[in-house]
This record gives structure tokens, sequence and C-alpha cells, in this order.
């Protein structure tokens, strides 16, 4: 029954494309060859489309000439069942066969004999349940009538934010988006995205990836943050009664939270993608792009393979990705390391083309990893490319913030500092003189 009830719809939609022509537009935009079940409906399917994108006229007459003589009786047996409901029957039939090939995904999954079997039927059906096949087409007329109606709306709208308010004046971050975080190595990728992750789960859940790092790491540095406790002291469980207190509230307060770390090492995108899709995860993090294992001839292919894999991902499923990256190594230029930009990023240049944003971390004195860190948005697909200013404090694992007035007196007093240790080494100043406190209070 239920397959003569597919077939009424498809002789449906097939004696409505005969006899209506206005409506093969719709069904060639909608419906694809492999929606029709026989060899018949497949082939007239294609004949009338073919027609239409011809410009030639469509009636029976043409259609069977278009379509051979021996499909004339099936074309006079679905000519009775046209429809003015054409767009309803489109949907219905898609539906079908959508549910259809989920079954056959599933049956592929549950008699599959090796793991490269299972891993294969779940890769389709993944792709199934978020293949977006109906694309959204506005005229000039109409897409000017939306923004008006859009923007003139009282109400602003939400974008998703890091929790770094000077970073997110820039950003507007929507799902489905990829955003590359890229940095030297120790430069605080890992810290600053844990960060952003804890601020994001308040509102959306979140999985952390970590390749490189198992979670009971990642689970100190983060309560180092929470509570704002030295992680030395956790590390050492050197703590005291007020520590406990502020371990206490938050642990209570990280766990009321949707954030799941993943030990993900070896785990490849399709491991990431199914993971996420089954934990319904709306932000995920990925630490680091390079490590994610992929198929390639070298290194080269492999990385632009990761990248292009995480960005398909992001948009197929309306998930936010995060990825961190590495960059290649500083160059310098008389002896002074040149900043970062979006040819940094170590091994592929997909990585810069696919990033909807892209993320330049790095110390502003590669010398003193207790310097503060820049973060330069290199790549800004909607809005202005600005460079931040954070502190980093290792001890809490935390990043601020610095405006730039701050930044401004750090960066003077640390080339007074310098100078004066530069005049100490030439006699011009004696270690006396050198001991005594700057005169420009340091701003901390």
């Amino acid at each position: 029954m239920a397959e003569n009830h597919t077939l009424r719809i498809q002789y449906t939609i097939l004696g409505t494309m005969i006899l209506r022509p206005e409506c093969v537009g719709e069904a060639a935009e909608r419906l694809q060859i492999t929606d029709f079940d026989t060899e018949g409906t497949r082939a007239l399917f294609a004949a009338v489309v073919r027609l239409h994108m011809d410009g030639a006229p469509i009636d029976p007459i043409t259609v069977e000439q278009a379509a051979g003589e021996d499909l004339e009786p099936l074309i006079r047996e679905v000519l009775p069942y046209c429809t003015g409901d054409f767009g309803y029957y489109c949907g219905m039939l898609r539906s079908q066969q959508q549910l259809r090939r989920l079954q056959g995904g599933a049956y592929d999954l549950v008699s599959a004999q090796t793991l490269e079997e299972a891993e294969a039927a779940m890769d389709r059906l993944n792709a199934l349940l978020v293949a977006r096949r109906d694309p959204q087409v506005l005229s000039a007329r109409d897409a000017a009538s939306a923004f008006l109606s859009r923007v003139g709306r009282e109400e602003r709208p939400v974008y998703i934010t890091t929790g770094i308010e000077d970073l997110d004046k820039f950003l507007f971050l929507d799902p489905g988006d990829f955003l590359v975080l890229g940095g030297y190595p120790s430069a605080g990728k890992t810290l600053l995205s844990l960060q952003m992750a804890l601020h994001m789960a308040a509102e959306r859940r979140v999985g952390y990836f970590s390749l490189e790092t198992n979670p009971q790491k990642l689970m100190d540095r983060l309560m180092a943050h929470m509570a704002q406790i030295p992680l030395w002291k956790i590390k050492k469980q050197e703590l005291e009664e007020g520590d406990w207190k502020r371990l206490a509230a938050a642990t209570q307060a990280l766990a009321e939270l949707p954030l799941d770390f993943v030990a993900a090492g070896g785990f490849s995108v399709r491991d990431i993608r199914a993971m996420s899709l089954s934990r319904r995860y709306q932000v995920v993090y990925v630490d680091y792009l390079q490590l994610v294992s992929a198929a390639g001839k070298n290194r080269y292919e492999e990385v632009t393979s990761i990248s292009k894999d995480l960005h398909t991902m992001s948009q197929a499923t309306g998930t936010v990705v995060v990825a961190l990256a590495q960059l290649s190594r500083p160059e310098k230029t008389g002896g002074q390391l040149i900043p970062p930009s979006m040819s940094s990023f170590r091994e592929s240049g997909q990585i810069e083309q696919d990033a909807d944003v892209a993320l330049l971390l790095w110390a502003e004195d590669p010398r003193d990893n207790r310097s503060g860190r820049s973060l330069k948005i290199g790549k800004n697909k909607e809005g202005e490319r600005e460079t931040i200013h954070l502190s980093f404090d290792g001890a809490t694992q935390t990043m601020r913030p610095l405006g730039p007035d701050v930044h401004s007196q750090m960066v003077a007093a640390g080339k007074q500092a310098k100078q004066r240790n530069r005049a100490c080494q030439s006699g011009q100043v004696t270690f006396t003189e050198l001991a005594e406190p700057a005169r420009a209070p340091l701003p901390f």
C-alpha cells in the first residue's frame, strides 16, 4: 500500500508537470531524479525537465517525442493526476524519499561487518539528516522588503559572543560560522578558548574536543580561572580554606553548564561531526586543527582537507565551529619579530580561505611569557579588523582586555625599563639608581 501511495504522488507530480508547464521549474529545483522509483518515472521526469531547460513547449505530444514512444502508456496514465497543490505534493515526495533513504542507511549500519563499514554508513546517515535541498531564492524586491522589516524591528539581533567585550564589538557570530584562532606555541590559545567556551556555555550546548590535552588537565586550568586560584596550588594540592570555598562555588557553577570535554586524540572531522550531532552541540571547539586525523598524499593536502571539512560541518549543521590552529614560526626583520598575519597559518593557505573569522594571538614580548598578548582580527567577513590587547595571568589562567590607555602605559613602562637596563650595562647609571622605582606607576 505504501508503495502504491508513493507512486500516486509521483504520478501526480509528473502529470502536473506535463499539463501545467509553469510548475516544472519548481520541480527541477526541489526534486531529483532519484526521488522517482521506477525507470519509467525517472525517464519521464528527466525528459520534461530537459524540455524546460531547452525552452521548448511542454505538452503530451512534445513529452512523448522527448521521452520516446515506449513511455506513451505511462504519459497517458499520469495525466489524470494533475493537481493544483503542486508544491505540497513535491514536499510529500521529498519527505517520503528521505525517510526511505534514512531507513536504508540504518539497515546498512546495523548490517555492517566491520567498523569501517559502520563509520561509512553513519556518515551517510549524518549527511542525509543535515542535507539542505531547499535553496532560498529572493527577488531584489523581496530581499529589500525583508531587509527593511528585519532592521526595523524593535528587538535587536542576538549574536554569539566570546565574552571578551572589546572583541565582541567587532564580531557578529551566527550559527554556522567557522572561527579560527591561530597562535604561536604557548601564546595562550587553549587558555583563551577555554574562557570563550565557558562564556558560550552559559546559553548554548558546547563540546570542547581536545586532541592535545586530556580533560583532567583542562579541568585544572578551568578551575584556576573560575576560582581565581593559582594553578600551582591546584597542581600541588596546597589549598587553603578560602581556596576550597572558591573551588566549591566554581565546581557547582561548572556542573550546571551544558559543556562537555572530549578526549579526541586521533579523531577525524567525521568523528567530531558524528558526536556533535548525536550530542546536539551548538558550538564546537577543536584544539587544535592540525592534529585532526585526515587522509592525503602529503601534509598540505591533509590540513587543507581538515579545514574544508570543518567549514562544511559548520555550514551544513548550523554549528559554530571554533578551531585552534598553530602558526608558522615568527619571522624577524632587523632583529625584531614580525607580528603574524593571515599567511602565518601553518601548512595550508586553505585555512584563511575557509574561516569566516580568523583571530591571531601572540605574546607582545616573546622573551617574557608574562607579557601581555595581542589578539588581532585578521579576517572578519562582516566587520572591521582590529587588534585587542589582553593582560596575561598564567597563575589563574586568565586573560583580560586592556583599554588603550592602560596598554600605552604598559608599553611605555616596558620601554623605560629596557632603556634603564641598557644604560646600566653601558655604565651610564649605577645599580643603585637602577634599583630606584620608576616614577611612572605601572598600570596593575
